[in-house]
């Protein structure tokens, strides 16, 4: 099953114009690593819409200051330089966050995300990076078996953002065929 941008755009409250252009390269992004099942459509649909309002790729809001206490020199982010926890604050459908992750991802899209760290808030980027995100995490299994607090553990680490997501979850498992 694929959601029509129409359905994803009024579960979400989302534009439309965004979930038009955005969600084909969702899909072939997940079709490309062979994960795009209905379970993982539905996983990427809530995660997208639990973390942007917009259905589009974002940049993390802060100052200087913020970057600066939240990511500045957080060696398990990969951040040993001055200036780099602004410069890679969190940037995508799912923030890509720490020089370590845009390097491991950008390795992965074949994009030099650290070179350039705005390379992630291209779409068709940003939907490879969460193709990729969500098949090296297991995602796609933990989706397939219907364990939504896994999916949501494994893409954000924690459970912060959990009522938004399980209020898209609920909308769209609704619109789905029974299984069986």
């Amino acid at each position: 099953m694929s959601f029509t941008a129409d359905v994803i755009a009024t579960t979400l409250h989302a534009p439309l114009a965004n979930v038009e252009r955005h969600w084909p390269l969702v899909t072939e992004a997940l079709a490309t690593l062979k994960i795009l099942e209905p379970a993982t459509e539905v996983a990427a649909i809530a995660t997208i819409g639990a973390e942007s309002y917009l259905f589009a790729p974002e940049k993390e809001q802060g100052t200087e200051a913020y970057f600066r206490r939240m990511y500045a020199f957080k060696r398990a982010l990969g951040n040993t330089e001055p200036g780099d926890g602004a410069r890679f604050c969190g940037r995508g459908f799912i923030p890509v966050l720490g020089r370590a992750e845009y390097a491991r991802f950008g390795k992965l899209v074949g994009a030099d995300l650290v070179e350039d760290p705005d390379r992630a808030l291209d779409p068709a980027v940003a939907a490879r990076i969460l193709a990729y995100d969500f098949m090296l995490k297991g995602v796609p299994k933990a989706a397939a078996e219907g364990d939504w607090i896994k999916v949501h553990r494994l893409v954000r680490g924690d459970l912060s953002g959990w009522k938004r997501f399980n209020g898209i979850l609920i909308s769209l498992l609704k619109l789905m065929p029974e299984q069986g």
